[in-house]
């Protein structure tokens, strides 16, 4: 069957939103594989082959993208970052077609879905394949289909609303401040009316219904995502004031977004048009102060400004046809990217190390990571695709050097996940065996099936190690100059003549975090 597109599809709004997804998807297609794997992508590599309900920092949807990608592209950098390219792309689209549905015309689509494609944060986003890839697309998603159940009065919707918030839990929970968010706006407009709906709370079962595997595994194995957020917060995580969470939206957002994104929260409160639509300012409100007083990093709340930059970009439509210039249209759109420009190249790889070193020197700029780790010369997220090719062929020179009988009972110890995920995912083609380690699901995991009679450890301290074996040997150590600080410089050390047995200390060497 032939299927033709008349021309006029081509100077269509939907066209245009698609042209703008597809340049967001290219421009990630160039430049994503520019770096090596992202510290968190080898984890969900690894997750994915071990497939489960649940794991301890994250529900499965992520790794089971990643094992459809591997599947797919094999062990392709590039073709692991696909399906995060889409989704942005995707998130574009959703952006504009929320504009549409709110009665905005052409420009205020263009112009909220630039805001989409220039926001660092976003941008960032859709270069790696983590669960925050797609957790923006799932919020931008229910967020459209809530304004149709609003706007044009159909209650059925809420079942579709339900798949995508089961969906989204099976990705990152943080769909629940979302969700928070919404309840607080229904409570506080007219379209509290909703919660008397039967087909909300069928929606609400189907999402609870679609969760409930990977609550089951987080039950069943002592809650330990509690566990982990906790000891993030107070061991890992920076503390932010109010002030300074305010003022990290303006770097995620990009300057000008920011502002489109004010304008938009004040069209909701004060718009006579969008008053059933209230709701979505309280929920931004209110899931705002969440973040805030809960210690979150500023990227948390980035999964609400695809629709915020709509709200904008139809303010900002409305009072220019007002003022009737309409030569102010190019000049908006023109100013968001112009303002975002400056800080693309720290969310897009499209320098190189080196260049991007010179280039944050220049403009004395080094994006914070949130964390209480030193930095070193590369922002933390680009830091972490450096070194894992050169930690596992340290190893491998290590675990080369051993007997033969040794090699058969050596057991690989790594201090976290990314370093043993680098071990488990390198490790292969130079024979090495699995890594253990006691961070967050390898801790799950186990020792492994080795006596662990010669451990090959990887960073640590020697006196540590003195504690549970008779001979500590420093043999090598990691060199990386892109790396983390804490994952460069770091000793390999084989340890020999076990005073303990590694499944006996195993439950002690858990850390979640």
């Amino acid at each position: 069957m032939n299927v033709r597109i008349s021309r006029g599809f081509w100077r269509s709004d939907p066209a245009v939103l698609i042209s703008m997804g597809l340049i967001k998807f290219l421009a990630h297609v160039f430049f994503n594989g520019r770096y090596g794997f992202f510290r968190d992508e080898l984890y969900e590599i690894i997750c994915g082959r071990r497939p489960a309900f649940g794991y301890v920092d994250h529900p499965p949807l992520t790794p089971l993208a990643a094992r459809l990608s591997g599947g797919l592209f094999g062990d392709s950098l590039l073709g692991l970052r696909i399906l995060p390219a889409l989704a942005g792309a995707a998130t574009v689209v959703l952006a504009g077609l929320i504009v549409r549905k709110l009665g905005g015309g052409r420009f205020a689509q263009v112009l909220a879905g630039t805001a989409v494609i220039v926001s660092g944060v976003i941008l960032n986003f859709g270069v790696l394949l983590t669960n925050n890839a797609f957790d923006i697309f799932f919020w931008t998603l229910a967020v459209y289909v809530l304004i149709l159940i609003l706007k044009d009065d159909r209650p059925k919707l809420w079942l579709v609303f339900g798949l995508i918030v089961g969906a989204a839990l099976q990705n990152k929970y943080s769909i629940l401040f979302l969700m928070a968010g919404l309840a607080v706006g229904l409570l506080l407009t007219s379209a509290r009316k909703q919660l008397l709906s039967v087909w909300l709370w069928l929606g609400a079962a189907l999402a609870l219904l679609l969760f409930l595997p990977n609550l089951l595994w987080q039950l069943n194995h002592g809650l330990p995502f509690i566990e982990l957020n906790r000891n993030a917060v107070l061991y890992k995580n920076t503390v932010l004031s109010p002030l300074q969470f305010l003022g990290g939206q303006v770097m995620e957002a990009a300057p000008t977004g920011f502002l489109l994104l004010l304008a938009g929260l004040y069209y909701l409160f004060r718009a006579p048009g969008l008053k059933t639509l209230r709701l979505f300012g309280w929920a931004y409100a209110a899931v705002f102060l969440i973040f805030v007083f809960s210690g979150g990093k500023t990227y948390y709340i980035a999964p609400f400004y695809p629709f915020m930059f709509a709200a904008g970009a139809l303010a900002v439509e409305r009072w220019i046809s007002r003022s009737a210039r309409d030569w102010l249209k190019p000049c908006a759109v023109a100013l968001l990217v112009v303002t975002a420009a400056p800080g693309i190249p720290f969310a897009l790889p499209i320098l190189r190390p080196e260049g991007l070193v010179a280039y944050s020197r220049f403009l004395g700029i080094n994006p914070p990571s949130g964390e209480r780790h030193r930095m070193g010369v590369l922002p933390q997220h680009y830091a972490d695709q450096f070194g894992w090719l050169e930690m596992a062929e340290v190893v491998a020179r290590a675990y080369e050097s051993l007997e033969k009988d040794e090699k058969a009972e050596c057991a690989i110890f790594a201090q976290n996940y990314g370093e043993a995920s680098a071990i488990d995912f390198f490790g292969p083609r130079f024979g090495l065996p699995p890594a253990v380690s006691g961070h967050n699901n390898y801790w799950v995991w186990g020792p492994g099936e080795r006596s662990a009679s010669v451990l090959i450890a990887i960073g640590g301290r020697e006196e540590d190690y003195r504690k549970a074996f008779a001979v500590v040997t420093e043999v090598a150590r990691t060199q990386c100059e892109f790396a983390m600080p804490y994952e460069n410089d770091l000793p390999i050390f084989i340890c020999r003549g076990p005073q303990v047995v590694l499944r006996d200390i195993w439950p002690r060497l858990k850390h979640y975090s």
